[in-house]
């Protein structure tokens, strides 16, 4: 039986340790077909037995491994049939997210996620998501090699906000022997095995090598982030007593008298505005305390709020940036005879890179990523002339990612949560047809790259200063 293994005992106790779950409660379970997320379902629908609660099967298709994507959402919507369990997926195009937000496609799929299970969760529900203490440990490494202090030494912690991790406690080790004890098939993210990502990297090179120094490793870094817990609680608690002690009757807080606090008690105080307006970022906070020793200047922390900073006080405002009007753009395009890149500047920091591309499908893609096939053309259906220009309204296109029907810009730009002050930055490109391909959603089905198209084009959209934060 599962309640006699390891890691459902392991669960178990987080679960009550935490108070994770309460009956009544409705549960969002991210799952996306590894071992650890059908370990995490598979506890969860057992756990149902003396616990009554919703449980909801949720799996979301970030669009960036092809045919193994789809495998992932297929598998996960079987599973959760034969287990009676209802079941939620969408699919989401991680890579535009990335590139409209500048943000590395890692933290696009990570904000489209959690968009996504709070939506299924509700406002009262639960996300429950299958972090592990091995999981844990590489977050600690790369906190490390980063440069933090504890609250980066923590790890992941096992409940924050609505957001619960069963999982905690339990090794990959762990997950995959309750997988083979149970017969649990899963599905493995080929991506999870290249060295081409820096968690991986520690995962399959690092953490194999300190395990040769201590076998117990895990229960070594599970102390250790216990300690550094207990030091940020106590940070935390310090820094609540000093911002009562700053805080002026506006509400905002005296500048002096930031600045005398401890560097970790300042850093707490800073890092709670900035999670005010919903971020978390080493990045910003360091900006955070430039402005404020400078005693001027602001930081923009979300779409209307900012950290602003003078010789008195400093604090978050909150103010609609009024929308960037966007310079004129109306360019000919001669796709047929582009014989090398061609490189547009788009303004506001952005360049269109066309480059031409030639051969079978299956020989492209082994040149050019999956997103960036999305953006490629085949020049051979384009009608007349080409024209590059800004969006304007009643633009409308058929995604090539889409199975069917054409649909409004204004539409694909309000499910992909583009703000309302970018869309008219936005570029597409039309023919003597209609539109041939739009920033952030790629081809048009009309003109989209086939099995049978031989000369095409790539479309990329590069941005300044992306970097590799997150």
């Amino acid at each position: 039986m599962a309640e006699r293994e390891a890691l459902y005992q392991k669960a178990l106790a987080a679960i009550q340790a935490h108070q994770m779950i309460q009956p009544g409660d409705t549960v969002a379970a991210g799952v996306s077909g590894g071992a650890d997320s059908v370990a995490l379902l598979d506890f969860l629908r057992h756990l149902r037995r003396s616990v009554p609660f919703t449980l909801l099967v949720c799996h979301l298709d970030h669009q960036l491994r092809g045919e193994e994507s789809r495998r992932d959402a297929a598998f996960v919507r079987e599973l959760a049939e034969r287990w009676g369990l209802p079941y939620r997926c969408r699919q989401a195009d991680a890579a535009a997210w990335a590139r409209l937000h500048r943000l590395t496609v890692e933290e696009a799929g990570r904000q489209l996620r959690y968009a996504f299970f709070q939506e299924c969760a509700g406002e009262t529900g639960k996300i429950a998501t299958a972090h592990t203490l091995s999981d844990s440990m590489e977050t600690v490494l790369l906190n490390l090699c980063r440069g933090t202090g504890p609250r980066g030494l923590r790890g992941i912690p096992p409940v924050r906000g609505n957001i619960i991790r069963p999982l905690f406690a339990c090794t990959r080790r762990e997950v995959e022997d309750y997988c083979q004890e149970r017969g649990l098939a899963f599905v493995t993210d080929s991506t999870n095995l290249l060295p081409d990502y820096s968690r991986n990297r520690i995962r399959l090179e690092v953490l194999p090598r300190l395990e040769l120094l201590n076998p117990a490793l895990p229960a070594a870094f599970a102390r250790f982030m216990d300690r550094m817990a207990d030091q940020w609680a106590l940070t935390r608690q310090l820094a609540e007593e000093a911002r009562e002690t700053i805080r002026r009757p506006d509400g905002r807080l005296d500048r002096q008298g930031l600045l005398s606090l401890p560097p970790p008690v300042r850093e707490a105080i800073l890092l709670e505005l900035l999670e005010t307006a919903g971020k978390q970022s080493a990045r910003l906070v360091e900006e955070m305390e430039r402005a404020a020793r400078r005693g001027s200047g602001e930081v923009q922390l979300g779409e209307t709020v900012f950290f602003t900073a003078d010789q008195e006080t400093v604090g978050l405002v909150s103010r609609r940036r009024e929308a960037e009007s966007p310079p004129p753009l109306a360019v000919e395009l001669d796709l047929l005879s582009l014989a090398r890149p061609l490189v547009l500047p788009l303004g506001g920091g952005r360049t269109l890179r066309i480059a031409p591309a030639e051969g079978k499908k299956e020989k492209l893609a082994e040149k050019i990523n999956k997103s960036a096939l999305k953006n490629c053309l085949d020049c051979g259906r384009i009608k007349g002339t080409v024209i590059l220009r800004r969006k304007q309204p009643g633009d409308r296109m058929a995604p090539a990612w889409r199975r069917a029907g054409s649909h409004p810009l204004k539409k694909l730009c309000q499910e992909a949560d583009v703000p309302p002050e970018k869309r008219g930055m936005l570029v597409v490109a039309q023919d003597a047809e209609g539109i041939i391909w739009a920033e952030g959603f790629g081809a048009d089905r009309r003109c989209a790259w086939r099995e049978d198209s031989r000369l095409g084009c790539v479309w990329e959209v590069i941005t300044e200063g992306n970097d590799d934060e997150g």
